[in-house]
């Protein structure tokens, strides 16, 4: 278990920084209205992502792959493959069709990107960017199917084959908008292809099987759940256009960032947990769960409150190496990273306990719960659109406290005791906001323009913010070995 966790969280990371350099080329080589008009974009395939991707897939298919003998899941795997296929040509199809319209949905009127030439470069770079939906949606299915068998490397190749071409493409051809929309395309597709070595007589065979039944009664609940997900970006990405120019691509860079922290730190250990943790219940599953989460929530409170006190240098160092950032830019993705640092802990926790729903075949009440978090992270948003970035994003954070304890009292009534978790959890949020006052110190008085001037500030404001957690961890009672052995040994000591 520790090597496939290592060996995830080591795919997870290449694929994160690799994506992290792909931003910094994306935000040097490309004029900010373009990058606002891709950002837009980019929202369209994204509304069926979890549904035909990620979300619904994984998580729906990996327990029912489990469920079947060995030829039975690949004669599954071949037809619901092809099944999948014609779903995403057919969407692919409509979505051609439609993008106008879906693009006047994500764009507010009176934005700078409703004049005719900026609309038309958003519509232009929505019908490049669908095959996009269609390549991850055959990695997802490729994945849950060497997942299911606890094979964890075609997963973390995935994405970095697709970060790879994506970076190439931008690279050769700078300030082209049709590059721009190729490279994310082409890179999906290409995480597809690259699974496929690892498939062993894998073919599409164009026939019914018995539990096309079963997975898509099990997949009805992820649609439920993704329609009112990608409500919430509609009408985040509504909002954000209303804000002046380069604040649709500010919100994106602290995300990039946002989800690199939880990719790596939360939902890569859930991921290789996932397929141990759906053969345990009650007691057994609760003793299980208590380890990673205990050092799970150390290592993101900690990062939360360095995410938060140290935003405006980790941004400038970050996306700033090929070239110097707007001031717009800049300040824009420093609000919505500094509001997202406090989003790190509740969300990355909430990737462990949901999936110990998904294991325990409660998938109707995460669902509900997920739906109800959503719902309220919308309204937020609503009730914040003219608040600032800053005050705008908390509401995530709001919401990730609220699913947090929404799961819990799920994992409780379906006999998982997590008492443990409130007393712990509010130690560590503690100790992780002490972790944010140094960075916040410096930042009063400093200003980062160029990558290599927040050298220093990162280092005081790190290592002073570091300094602080232990202290205060300490003084708290908390496991402060816990931070040092990382989730390797969290998955050895449950």
């Amino acid at each position: 278990m520790v090597r496939k966790v290592l060996l995830v969280m080591g795919g997870t990371l290449a694929s994160r920084v690799l994506g992290l350099v792909r931003q910094a080329v994306f935000n040097a080589l490309y004029p900010d209205a373009l990058k606002d008009a891709f950002n837009v974009a980019y929202r369209v395939p994204n509304l069926l992502r979890e549904l035909l991707a990620e979300g619904a897939v994984q998580n729906a298919l990996i327990p029912l792959l489990k469920s079947l003998s060995k030829e039975e899941a690949q004669s599954f795997a071949r037809r619901f493959a092809a099944f999948l296929l014609g779903v995403n040509l057919l969407v692919l199809g409509l979505g051609y069709l439609l993008a106008p319209f879906v693009a006047g949905l994500l764009v507010a009127e009176g934005s700078y990107l409703r004049t005719p030439e900026a609309f038309a470069q958003v519509v232009y770079l929505t019908r490049l960017l669908l095959p996009f939906l269609l390549g991850l949606s055959m990695a997802a299915l490729f994945s849950a199917l060497t997942q299911a068998e606890e094979r964890f490397l075609p997963y973390a190749l995935g994405p970095i084959a697709f970060n790879l071409v994506a970076i190439g493409l931008m690279a050769l051809f700078p300030g082209d908008p049709t590059a721009l929309g190729l490279s994310v395309a082409l890179g999906g597709l290409l995480q597809a292809l690259v699974q496929l070595p690892f498939l062993r007589g894998f073919r599409l065979e164009w026939r019914w099987h018995r539990a096309f039944l079963p997975a898509l009664l099990r997949m009805g609940p992820f649609a439920f759940t993704t329609s009112l997900r990608q409500f919430l970006n509609l009408v985040l990405t509504n909002i954000l256009t209303r804000y002046p120019q380069a604040a649709v691509t500010g919100f994106y860079n602290a995300e990039v960032v946002f989800q690199m922290v939880l990719g790596l730190f939360a939902t890569s250990p859930a991921i290789a947990l996932f397929p141990r943790m759906s053969t345990l219940r009650g007691e057994e599953l609760s003793r299980f769960l208590r380890g990673p989460f205990e050092r799970l929530s150390l290592v993101l409170a900690l990062l939360g409150g360095l995410l938060t006190g140290l935003a405006p240098f980790v941004v400038v160092l970050l996306f700033g190496l090929f070239g110097p950032l707007t001031p717009e830019n800049r300040a824009f993705s420093a609000q919505v990273l500094a509001a997202l640092g406090f989003a790190v802990l509740p969300w990355g926790v909430n990737t462990l306990f949901l999936r110990g729903l998904y294991a325990l075949g409660k998938v109707r009440e995460a669902v509900m719960a997920s739906a109800l978090v959503f719902l309220l992270n919308t309204l937020g948003y609503w009730l914040l659109k003219d608040a600032g970035l800053f005050l705008l994003n908390l509401s995530t954070a709001l919401a990730g406290y609220l699913g947090l304890f929404l799961y819990l009292f799920r994992l409780e009534r379906e006999g998982v005791g997590v008492g443990y978790v409130p007393p712990y959890l509010l130690r560590a949020s503690l100790a992780g906001l002490l972790a944010a006052v140094p960075g916040l110190i410096l930042g009063s008085f400093l200003r980062a323009t160029s990558s290599h001037g927040t050298l220093l500030p990162l280092l005081l404001g790190g290592g002073g913010g570091v300094a602080l957690f232990l202290l205060a961890a300490w003084a708290m009672g908390l496991p402060l070995r816990a931070l040092a052995r990382g989730f390797s040994a969290g998955s050895r000591g449950a």
